[in-house]
């Protein structure tokens, strides 16, 4: 019986003292250069934040300041201070300098959208989620669009996009959506905030009237398309419009400004000759 207690406590100690080294270690030092993870999507995932300095190629192209393809310590701290400084100007809405519970709520559901919109576009077997062939798909889509954005918006075509260049392509990206949101209110009968393939439809048959009706109006050629005169004809045509519904929009302000205006002063009359 002595010998089983004996043996009993022996293993307690000699447990403990592995519970007791294990928490005494040391925790290994980080890698001096970042590991460039291939498998990280910066669409579906967070990428330059998952794990201890990886990145994702993208990352790696934007913030590899010496071209040495990897991340240095130092590019790296410069890296997680520009990401986070973009996701405060994107989701600080009170400019507080931190994200609230409520703001981290908007970046989250803006996360979930674009996944959702990742798996609507590209999830071709329709299981709810991106296979590896389907996630290929998607990165050579994305690298056709980068090189667009190149093509339009790399002015000084050295290859990638500056401050300025970003800047200029986040503006227009605003205005498309803008746009977008001007479509939806167009087009959305439903009213639920975003357009069903019914109203898409309904959308697409009421573009190729306007187009036809442009045509119509524009193609002083008859060629079946507009050439660069008409489609600036139609566009100074377009301007001009916009002008004149400005310009009756102004005197209708006015009009009731004074209406507004005429209609207090008669109260006011009113009210004095009650008074007297």
């Amino acid at each position: 019986m002595r010998s089983k207690l004996f043996l009993i406590a022996a293993m307690v100690l000699f447990g403990s003292g592995l519970c007791l080294a294990e928490e005494n270690v040391a925790p290994a030092p980080a890698a001096a250069d970042a590991e460039i993870d291939e498998n990280i999507d910066p669409v579906l995932d967070e990428g330059w934040d998952r794990g201890v300095g990886k990145v994702t190629p993208e990352m790696l192209e934007r913030f590899d300041a010496d071209k040495d393809g990897k991340i240095s310590n130092t590019e790296r701290e410069t890296m997680k201070s520009t990401m986070r400084a973009e996701r405060l100007a994107k989701f600080d809405a009170d400019g507080d300098g931190k994200i609230s519970e409520e703001e981290k709520r908007v970046a989250k559901d803006a996360r979930k959208a674009a996944k959702e919109e990742a798996i609507k576009r590209f999830d071709s077997d329709g299981d709810g989620k991106l296979s590896d062939t389907e996630r290929e798909t998607m990165k050579a889509e994305r690298k056709k669009d980068k090189a667009k954005h190149l093509e339009k918006f790399d002015t000084d075509k050295d290859g990638k996009l500056n401050d300025a260049e970003r800047e200029a392509m986040k503006a227009e990206r605003k205005l498309n959506k803008e746009k977008k949101g001007k479509l939806i209110e167009k087009f959305d009968s439903d009213g639920d905030g975003k357009l069903s393939e019914t109203e898409r439809e309904t959308m697409k048959t009421t573009r190729e009237k306007n187009k036809t009706k442009r045509l119509e109006k524009f193609d002083t050629d008859k060629d079946g398309s507009l050439s660069d005169a008409e489609k600036a004809s139609a566009k100074q045509q377009r301007q001009e419009k916009k002008q004149l519904k400005e310009q009756k929009q102004n005197r209708e302000q006015k009009q009731e400004k004074k209406q507004n205006r005429e209609q207090k002063q008669q109260r006011q009359q009113k009210q004095k000759g009650k008074n007297k």
